[in-house]
């Protein structure tokens, strides 16, 4: 049993060391709040990585005319206001300048006297229907499925995860380590999501490149006398205090609805867990398969293989560190 376990986590290695981005392709933000019968405010946010000579224009359909431009901050921030005198609009445009970089965007959508709606459209559209209805729901499936998307993206912090349950090695240990990371990465995420806590973004994303390298370390010297292989809990808890500001970066660029932010933290974290989980199964499957097509003449957990793979992890999270770094 745990001959395969550290299979298939020595694929998972493997796998992620060849994946070279992380944090791509962050949502753009919307709302849309109706302050009268006929007066709608659209709000943008849009996320820092995007190309600032690609910013797109956002507006509402043709049968809503502009009032005012109430401005917006560093370009990524903006305002307007329309009159709508149809009622409701029927879609929100965005024109991208240049290409389309095909981002997801979420889309709260605010009308007097009744619950909000929450959007999420997938990579690459421009055109987002405004729905007639309202769903008291649909905080709870679009955040959560945000973080599922987020997770699954976030190739650092699944490299991350990956190395620390090969550290584990047993599934006690694993179970432990890996609940110590979930419970440390939650607290953080939610004391910062909700403002009580602040940390800069680029030292944050920094730091957390820096903890693949410190975890891919371990995993090279193989001196398993050491606090990181005895008690992987004391690792990952730790570095889950960070990853966790990691989270929350995330979720601020994104937005949080103004009355349900903590219905949508909540969301967003079970997302983050369950798309955890799918990677993880997804790691299972493939070394299950590979063990079985192989018959055993595929050995990734040899020395050999986890000091190489520790070596490669390494460098991929150094490049990302000092490219960070850059970015200050």
């Amino acid at each position: 049993m745990f001959q395969t376990l550290r299979w298939f986590i020595g694929l998972g290695c493997l796998i992620s060391m060849m994946l070279t981005q992380a944090h791509d392709g962050r949502p753009v933000y919307i709302e849309l709040n109706q302050a009268d019968s006929s007066l709608y405010e659209l709000a943008w946010r849009f996320p820092p990585t995007l190309d600032q000579y690609n910013l797109p224009i956002i507006s509402l359909d043709k049968s809503c005319e502009a009032d005012t431009e109430i401005g917006a901050e560093g370009g990524l921030l903006g305002t307007r206001l329309y009159q709508c005198a149809n009622g409701l609009p029927q879609s929100i445009t965005l024109k991208f300048p240049r290409t389309n970089p095909s981002l997801s965007s979420i889309v709260r959508v605010q009308r007097l006297n009744l619950p909000s709606r929450v959007i999420h459209t997938g990579p690459g559209v421009i055109e987002i229907v405004v729905p007639s209805e309202v769903g008291t729901g649909s905080v709870l499936t679009e955040y959560g499925a945000l973080g599922v998307e987020h997770i699954l993206r976030g190739f650092d912090h699944l490299l991350f995860v990956v190395c620390l349950v090969w550290l584990a090695f047993t599934w006690k240990r694993i179970v432990l380590a890996i609940t110590g990371f979930t419970l440390a990465h939650s607290i953080t995420l939610a004391l910062a999501a909700l403002n009580v806590i602040t940390l800069a973004i680029e030292p944050t994303e920094a730091l957390i490149a820096l903890s693949i390298v410190f975890v891919a370390a371990e995993l090279a010297r193989q001196k398993k006398v050491t606090l990181s292989w005895r008690f992987p809990v004391a690792v990952s808890s730790v570095f889950g205090l960070l990853h966790g500001l990691g989270f929350a970066s995330v979720l601020k660029e994104i937005g949080l609805p103004t009355n349900d932010s903590l219905l949508a933290l909540v969301a967003f974290n079970v997302g983050v867990e369950l798309g955890q989980l799918l990677f993880i199964a997804g790691l299972v499957g493939a070394a299950l398969l590979v063990v079985k097509l192989s018959e055993g003449a595929i050995k990734l957990d040899s020395d050999r293989s986890r000091k190489t793979s520790g070596y490669l992890v390494g460098i991929l999270a150094a490049f990302w560190f000092f490219q960070r770094l850059a970015g200050f």
